[in-house]
C-alpha cells in the first residue's frame, strides 16, 4: 500500500526558528512519518541558513520567498500553492492568508485542510485595510478548503456561529513539549534575578496581550519582587507608553530567543502572567503551564479552555493585586502540587504523540471516506 503524501504549508520551514506553525509542523510531520505518512513540508529559502532535503524522515521543499511581513508571506504560501500541486493526497495549510487560492489542490485531487489559528483580524498591528482583508480571508477558508482545523474548542465554536461553512470543522489541539531545561539552568538568570524572587511575562508587545493592563495592575501591588517583561522592544507608540508607565519594578528584558535561558526564566519565576485574548491555543500559555509554576491569565474561553482548573484569572488591572495576594499565601505543599497538577493535565490534553495520533486517524477517515464517495 502506497503512502499517504501529506504537504504542510503556510509555516517558515522546519526545523522550527521562529514561532508556533513552525514547531507545530516540526512536531507534528516527524511523528507522521514514524507512522508511515510521506509528509512534505514547504520551506522558504534563506540564505546563511542550511537547506538540508530531509529533517528526520521529513521532506523538505524549498520555494524562494518574496521577503518577510504580511504581503510576503501571503505570496509566498501562493507559490506554495503552486508548487504542490498534484504531488499530494492532503495539502495542509498554515493559516489562511492564501485562502483565495485553496480550492486549487482540490483541482488536481487533493484534500484541502486549513488551520485557522487565532481571531487575526483582531490584532492591533495590522491596519483596518489588513484587518479587513484578514477577516474576509476567515470567511472563505470556508468555502474553499475541505476541512478546517480549530485548535481551540471555543474557535470552533466561534466559527460555527459566525460562517456557513462549506468545509467540515475539526477540532484537533496544539501541542507542547518538555522545556529544555538542566541542572545548571538556574545559572541563566541574568543578573540581578534569583529562582522565585521575581515574576515573569512572556509575550509580544501588543494591545491584544493586555501588557498594559498587568503593568499597571502590578504597579498597584506592594512588595519589591519586579516583573520581567520579555518580549521585543522595538520602537513603537505602544512600547514607549508602556516604559513610560512603569517604574524600577518592571524589568523590560527584550526578546530572549536562547531557548533553555527562556525555560529557566519561566521555571524559577515565582509567578507568570499571560494576557493573549485574541487567540486559540496559544503556545506561550502551554509553555507556562509546562514550567509548572503559578500563572495569573487574562479572563477569557481560550485561556479557562487551555489552562481549566490550573490558572487564576483577571479581567481589569485592579484584580491583579488581590490575585497576587492570593497566590503569595500559598505554601510550598501547594506549589509543589501546582507542579504536578500541570504535567498531568498537559499528559492528557497536549501530549504532541496523542495530537499526532489524532491527526493520523482523521488522515486516514479523510481518504477513506472520499474514496468511498
Amino acid at each position: 500500500m502506497k503512502p499517504i503524501k501529506i504537504a504542510i504549508l503556510g509555516t517558515q520551514g522546519i526545523p522550527a526558528r521562529y514561532g508556533g506553525y513552525e514547531t507545530f509542523a516540526e512536531e507534528l510531520s516527524t511523528r507522521l512519518v514514524q507512522q508511515g505518512f510521506e509528509v512534505t513540508v514547504y520551506c522558504p529559502v534563506s540564505s546563511g541558513i542550511p537547506q538540508p532535503p530531509i529533517h528526520q524522515g521529513v521532506r523538505l521543499r524549498y520555494i524562494k520567498s518574496p521577503g518577510r511581513g504580511g504581503l510576503a508571506n501571503i505570496l509566498f504560501d501562493v507559490w506554495c500553492l503552486f508548487a504542490c500541486l498534484g504531488k499530494h493526497d492532503i495539502v495542509y495549510l498554515c493559516g489562511y492568508g492564501a485562502s483565495f487560492l485553496a480550492f486549487l489542490p482540490r483541482i488536481f485531487g487533493a484534500r484541502v485542510w486549513i488551520n485557522l489559528g487565532g481571531l487575526e483580524w483582531k490584532r492591533s498591528k495590522w491596519p483596518a485595510p489588513v484587518r479587513a482583508y484578514v477577516k474576509v480571508s476567515e470567511w472563505l477558508c470556508g468555502q474553499t478548503a475541505n476541512r478546517l482545523i480549530c485548535d481551540a474548542k471555543a474557535i470552533l465554536a466561534y466559527y460555527a456561529s459566525e460562517y456557513r461553512s462549506r468545509a467540515e470543522l475539526s477540532f484537533l489541539a496544539y501541542g507542547v513539549a518538555p522545556l529544555p531545561l538542566s541542572e545548571k539552568s538556574r545559572d541563566l538568570l541574568p543578573p540581578p534575578l534569583t529562582p522565585f524572587g521575581y515574576d515573569v511575562l512572556v509575550s509580544r508587545l501588543e494591545p491584544e496581550n493586555n501588557i498594559k493592563e498587568i503593568v499597571e495592575g502590578y504597579m498597584g501591588r506592594r512588595g519589591p519582587r519586579p516583573l520581567v517583561v520579555i518580549g521585543n522592544l522595538d520602537k513603537r507608540p505602544y512600547v514607549d507608553a508602556l516604559r513610560s508607565l512603569a517604574d524600577d519594578r518592571i524589568i523590560f528584558l527584550g526578546g530572549v530567543y536562547d531557548k533553555e535561558k527562556l525555560a529557566a526564566l519561566r521555571r524559577f519565576a515565582f509567578i507568570a502572567f499571560h494576557g493573549h485574548s485574541v487567540g486559540g491555543t496559544n503556545p506561550s500559555l502551554l509553555e507556562a503551564i509546562a514550567a509548572g509554576r503559578p500563572i495569573l491569565a487574562h479572563d477569557n474561553p481560550f485561556n479557562r479552555e487551555v489552562g481549566g482548573p490550573l490558572l487564576r484569572f483577571f479581567k481589569t488591572p485592579s484584580d491583579i493585586p488581590d490575585q497576587l495576594a492570593l497566590i503569595e499565601a500559598q505554601g510550598p505543599a501547594e506549589s509543589l502540587d501546582q507542579s504536578q497538577r500541570a504535567q498531568a493535565w498537559l499528559d492528557e490534553h497536549y501530549s504532541w504523540d496523542q495530537i499526532a495520533s489524532d491527526y493520523a486517524s482523521l488522515f486516514r477517515e479523510d481518504l477513506k471516506c472520499t474514496a468511498n464517495a
